[in-house]
């Protein structure tokens, strides 16, 4: 008979936890994290406003992009791209900015783990990528309705290979490398810590924010009466308004939590200004570290929420202007952005909502350019003196005071109320420069 000392005892049970432990990890699911924005421009009646797109957050030059899939004659092409797309392309309403997905496979696997990622945005292109992966862009760039349906395909996607990204230094793209997440590699050799894309659409927001200057308020509607009963009533569990001024101070609330259905009635309301003494430097920490613990009780690792904050600290947190924060219910980006994963994994999506808001100070800045002079040349232009070519021009502060979208605003005010003035700084600087054919 064989007889088991306590030590032959714990070195069997040792042996089985390890057996049942390594069982676990075989089976374990492999973890995706995914994080990014959504940004719109909505005006004081809750209008979305067009043309969004410009570029504060330019990427490296080896990211991939959609360029060479236009569909334009020669005489329609734009001078400048902006997030990939042409600048001021009538039709894009929201900007899905810097969605990165991270990948963790299980600790017993074995790399690297092969797989196919396929995403897809109802309503928009995709327009800028990395690593390089198989796209389409229906209507490129001629057409962008709520039913043009962009795509993007890694096949053959190694996860867990060895391998490091290309070099650069911009902050757009370091900040997200700061996490511990399994490199990515294609088939072709590029290598990242993550799969990167950026996108343009013709999608509004699943809030309205309108002001009421009688009373001082801003009030918030579902945009959600089109969308399937699946994804109404959506829950938003945090959102804040915040105002930035150009001195680095700024003030904020967190607001309630709201259920956004089919309803027409305003969900919440909340006072539309703050007071000169809520205003502190401070501040920016304060609302940075709210949003930080809310992604986090959201899904998101910290590593992965600090990466999101530090990636868009100059636009969330360091521009001037008034604005809406909310974590994206995950229905809504299910339905808009949708994501398949070839191989079982547990996936975890926080999207950032953020809704710039028109305010007093853009209609001022905006009658002001209206009401001025009317320009005979651009603000940027060359002239030659003493036989050398030299750039010219300024341009106006009312103009550069727009803040970030300054272009679209301009815009929409030269189609709304039409000055000789708006209408000549258009033309002259190329504002408009995008013209499809009737």
């Amino acid at each position: 008979m064989l007889v088991l000392t306590s030590a032959m005892r714990l070195y069997c049970l040792l042996l089985l936890c390890l057996c049942e432990a390594s069982a676990f990890a075989a089976t374990e699911k492999l973890v995706v994290h995914e994080w990014g924005t959504f940004t719109s421009l909505q005006d004081e009646k809750g209008r979305t406003l067009r043309g969004i797109n410009s570029e504060d957050e330019p990427l490296p030059k080896f990211t991939h992009d959609i360029d060479h899939l236009l569909v334009l004659r020669k005489n329609q092409l734009p001078p400048s791209f902006y997030q990939g797309a042409p600048q001021s392309l009538p039709p894009i309403v929201m900007r899905l900015e810097t969605p990165v997905i991270y990948f963790y496979p299980p600790k017993m696997s074995k790399l690297p783990l092969v797989l196919d990622v396929n995403v897809a945005f109802r309503g928009g292109w995709l327009t800028q990528y990395y690593p390089d992966a198989a796209v389409e862009a229906p209507g490129a760039f001629k057409e962008l309705t709520p039913a043009t349906v962009g795509k993007l395909s890694w096949h053959g996607l190694k996860v867990g290979a060895t391998g490091v990204g290309p070099e650069t230094a911009e902050h757009v793209w370091t900040a997200p490398r700061a996490v511990k997440a399994s490199p990515v590699m294609t088939t072709n050799g590029e290598c990242e810590k993550f799969l990167f894309y950026r996108g343009v659409g013709s999608v509004e927001a699943p809030l309205r924010v309108v002001r009421d200057e009688s009373k001082h308020q801003l009030s918030l509607f579902g945009q959600l009466q089109n969308w399937p009963r699946s994804i109404t009533p959506a829950q938003v569990s945090h959102l804040w308004l915040a105002s930035f001024r150009a001195d680095g101070s700024s003030a904020f609330r967190k607001l309630a939590s709201i259920s956004v259905g089919n309803d027409t009635k305003a969900f919440l309301s909340t006072p539309a200004t703050f007071r000169d003494e809520q205003y502190h430097p401070a501040n920016m920490e304060a609302l940075r570290a709210e949003m930080h613990t809310a992604l986090i009780e959201e899904g998101l690792f910290g590593e992965e929420a600090d990466a999101l904050l530090k990636t868009w600290e100059l636009s969330y947190f360091k521009s001037m202007g008034l604005r809406l924060f909310y974590l994206v219910p995950r229905p809504w980006t299910e339905q808009v952005l949708p994501l398949e994963i070839s191989v079982p994994a547990e996936i975890n999506r926080v999207m950032v909502g953020r809704i710039e808001l028109v305010t007093p100070e853009h209609r001022k800045l905006l009658r002001e350019l209206a009401d001025g002079p009317v320009p005979h040349e651009p603000w940027a232009h060359c002239q030659v003196i003493d036989g050398k070519p030299m750039i010219k021009g300024v341009m106006p502060a009312s103009y550069r005071a727009l803040g970030r979208f300054r272009n679209a605003l301009l815009l929409d005010e030269l189609q709304q109320r039409p000055t000789a003035a708006l209408r000549s700084l258009a033309l002259l600087n190329s504002l408009d420069n995008y013209r499809v054919e009737e």
